[in-house]
């Protein structure tokens, strides 16, 4: 995700957009996952499969933060920066770190978070509405790149002045949220995608591993993570959903001049890591840069990990099913263009989605006896 494409002034990112603060004022962090979920999360852990050259997921703490320097908003420089440095300077909006890679073998490492949600359930249903559990894994990427399928046009004049393999430091947006129904099967899995999320229900666009688990592919120089494909996949991709990056990925309009696909070539798998951290740690709370500033659009390093999305969609059913979509689905493409028209936006059509999204899913558990997806 491309964090500084929202700057709002010079010596602020994303953190400060409007909103932000009221949201965290009225949903305090959760405390880390106890011994119980952390169990289910190691249970649904994803297998994520990586390109050839891939370095893979690192520790946050060990791999990225320790190997580099932190500047405070007053001029302080802290080399090598302990986690107990980063967090007394977490809110602090005009804190940056630089990354200084170190030679040192990473060790690979993801973030896990549980949650429990309604996902709002229709209003009219006469059952009670069922509690979802969802289980959030952030990856964490020391660097990312510009999608791999960059048209040259915009490739080589780009090369001339920034690494595309190191567009931005710091991917730690990339995250997998597994939903668990009630009776602890996974039900979906969403996904996200540069600055947006996409949700899969399984037995309709996802399918579950042998065991039960999902497979994830992580895709080349941009690490976004989609669904696992065997071989060299290209995958629809645009920076930003507005309205024609919307509808070209929704299958009803051209493809924005600024858009690149991603692609992924699934290797080898990752063995890794699950470690859990409070939810006002500076991994998700950090109100500065986490990465170096750089002169280009976009180039800057991002904020805490809690900022991938816009503060309307921050609710989590408004992220599952604000993704809820299908390339081509002219219910999908109807309920998004009347959202947008009568001024309720993206959360207005996440819950329009909500209706549709737990229909079909009654209609999988019933193996589709009876009934069709809408």
């Amino acid at each position: 995700m491309s964090s500084s494409t929202l700057v709002l002034a010079a010596d602020r990112n994303f953190s400060q957009y409007p909103g932000f603060a009221e949201y965290f004022a009225a949903n305090p962090p959760a405390e880390a996952a106890g011994p119980a979920d952390r169990a289910l999360a190691r249970r649904h852990a994803p297998r994520f499969h990586l390109p050839a050259g891939h370095e893979g997921p690192i520790d946050f703490y060990r791999d990225y933060i320790a190997h580099g320097y932190l500047v405070t908003g007053d001029g302080v420089r802290i080399d090598g920066p302990t986690p107990a440095d980063l967090n007394r300077y977490r809110d602090d909006v005009r804190a940056e770190f630089t990354h200084v890679p170190g030679a040192a073998e990473p060790r690979p490492v993801v973030y896990g978070t549980v949650e429990r949600t309604g996902l709002w359930a229709p209003q009219e249903s006469d059952r009670t509405a069922e509690e979802f559990t969802v289980v959030t894994y952030h990856l964490v990427f020391r660097v990312s790149g510009l999608p791999a399928a960059t048209p040259l046009a915009v490739a080589l004049p780009l090369r001339l002045v920034a690494d595309l393999d190191d567009w931005h430091q710091l991917d730690h947006y990339t995250a997998a949220f597994v939903v668990l129904a009630a009776d602890g099967r996974p039900v979906a899995l969403t996904l996200q995608q540069h600055n947006y999320l996409r949700t899969d229900l399984v037995g309709e666009s996802v399918e579950l591993g042998p065991d039960g688990r999902f497979d994830i592919d992580v895709a080349i120089r941009s690490n976004e993570l989609y669904p696992h494909v065997p071989g060299r996949t290209a995958r629809r991709a645009v920076r930003f959903l507005d309205h024609d990056a919307r509808a070209f990925m929704m299958g009803f309009g051209k493809r924005p001049m600024m858009s690149a696909d991603d692609i992924t070539d699934p290797d080898r798998t990752v063995e890794y890591e699950l470690a859990f951290l409070p939810g006002s740690d500076a991994f998700y709370a950090f109100h500065g840069f986490l990465g170096e500033r750089r002169r280009l659009p976009g180039r800057d390093g991002p904020p805490g990990a809690r900022y991938n999305t816009r503060p309307e969609l921050k609710p989590l059913p408004a992220q599952i099913l604000d993704g809820y979509w299908r390339e081509g689905n002219e219910g999908d493409w109807a309920r998004y263009q009347s959202s947008r028209e009568n001024g309720s936006g993206r959360a207005g059509f996440a819950r329009a989605q909500a209706a549709v999204f737990h229909r079909n899913l009654d209609c999988l558990r019933r193996e589709r006896r009876g009934c069709v997806l809408e």
